[in-house]
């Protein structure tokens, strides 16, 4: 018997032996989820933060274009402006008057949606782009401003001018200080 006994002190100290090892991996491997949980949580933050910083960024933006183009023509161009109660989305109408095609453009930062939303509504038809936050500078409102100031464009088109394109529009503005 003792044969019997040695081996099955064997096979038990083995079992023992692996109980542990697996017990090890077991929490290394839950030390790795939480590091990943925490690595996800800190990811998650610092994005929220880049949103809410470009949502500021893009607001003040808007609100001084904006208004500079209203100073620019306030008899033909009518600026609203404004915060919705939830102070989550920012808002900016500009309208036209006396000038045809008659058009307006509306803006909406939305900060809790991750979006901004550009509509055109005028008289050659409705058009509406989205965008994250953070796939917006504030170059391409300006863009949109200057899109809706343009009345010969206007005058040449038979629905509303396409959006925009961030990337397109950073090459231009790059060779336009290069040059």
């Amino acid at each position: 018997m003792s044969d019997f006994q040695d081996a099955l002190q064997q096979r038990l100290a083995r079992n023992a032996e692996l109980a542990e090892q697996r017990r090890r991996a077991e929490d290394e491997m839950d030390r790795a989820r939480q590091q990943q949980a925490e690595e996800k949580i800190r990811a998650e933050h610092a994005q929220r933060q880049a949103q809410m910083r470009r949502h500021e960024e893009l607001v003040e933006a808007l609100a001084e274009r904006a208004q500079a183009l209203k100073a620019s023509d306030p008899e033909h161009f009518v600026v609203r402006l404004g915060w919705t109660e939830s102070r989550e989305e920012y808002i900016a109408k500009i309208s036209t008057r006396k000038l045809q095609p008659a058009r307006s453009l509306l803006i909406e930062l939305d900060q809790s949606d991750d979006e901004v939303l550009a509509r055109w509504h005028s008289d050659l038809g409705n058009s509406l782009e989205l965008w994250r936050l953070l796939e917006v500078e504030p170059p391409l409102l300006e863009e949109l401003l200057l899109q809706m100031a343009d009345q010969a464009m206007w005058r040449e088109l038979e629905r509303p001018p396409a959006f925009p394109r961030q990337g397109n529009h950073d090459e231009e503005h790059r060779a336009q200080q290069q040059g």
